[in-house]
């Protein structure tokens, strides 16, 4: 589009609706105003929609489906606004759209159950729609912890979902050890190897020993027997790693 509205200008207008609250919304021509933005063009020719705001808004996405210029991100906040704003329905959205509920249900719950950041950060483009629907299914309160982890570490859309699953299924005191550092996820990304050294087989061992130690049990299920085997093996492993810490800081 940019191209060719470099080339010839603009040569269709795009389409406007005159919402009450809001003043003009874009309705179709998405792709043109876009280009039109990045060329830095001063006006574009517009024609204004003549039906309602629901019309406009539903518009929106049947205009727009084909051509595919809008994310599903924004179709979902069109439907939120058709739900919460114009007081519809998930079947009278779906009717409108000729959708089924699912479809609508779908996008709804894409915003509704993502707190405000995830929200701009799929805006950004920082992270994609199918990580926003997995980072959905976690409570918001622990929703930007597992975004940022996600982020930092460049996860695909597996990868955070192989987050949020492990955040969903692991006791809570093991969430920030898993955020911190999410091994499991992280040492898959390796490529295999015919043989490995020694020190490298350490370090895994080490690794794979500190997400052992966030899953063991409460200490009031320990039987005596149990505890003083456990105080035994703490001892030990106490006076290896202190061998292991002088020897590196020494260099």
């Amino acid at each position: 589009m940019e191209r060719s509205m470099r080339q010839y200008g603009q040569m269709t207008p795009i389409i406007v609706g005159r919402f009450e609250k809001d003043g003009y919304e874009v309705v179709d021509g998405f792709k043109r105003l876009r280009a039109g933005i990045k060329l830095e063009y001063e006006r574009l020719d517009a024609r204004l929609f003549n039906g309602g705001v629901r019309a406009a808004k539903a518009a929106m996405i049947q205009l727009n489906s084909k051509a595919r210029s809008m994310s599903d991100l924004e179709k979902a906040l069109v439907i939120r606004s058709l739900h919460k704003d114009e007081g519809l329905k998930q079947v009278e959205i779906a009717k409108l759209l000729a959708r089924h509920p699912s479809w609508v249900c779908r996008r709804l719950a894409l915003v509704e159950r993502l707190c405000d950041e995830v929200v701009e950060n799929l805006r950004l483009g920082l992270i994609n729609v199918t990580s926003g629907r997995e980072l959905a299914k976690l409570p918001r309160g622990n929703q930007i912890s597992a975004m940022e982890t996600a982020i930092k570490h460049q996860f695909t859309s597996d990868e955070t979902a192989r987050l949020t699953a492990m955040l969903i299924n692991e006791p809570r005191w093991n969430h920030e050890s898993i955020l911190a550092f999410p091994a499991a996820i992280l040492l898959d990304r390796q490529p295999g190897r015919p043989s490995r050294s020694k020190r490298l087989t350490f370090f895994d061992r080490i690794i794979k020993m500190q997400m052992w130690i966030g899953d063991a049990p409460r200490l009031e299920e320990l039987t005596d027997a149990q505890r003083d085997l456990l105080v035994s093996a703490i001892e030990r492993i106490e006076e290896a790693f202190g061998q292991i810490r002088r020897q590196l800081k020494d260099g």
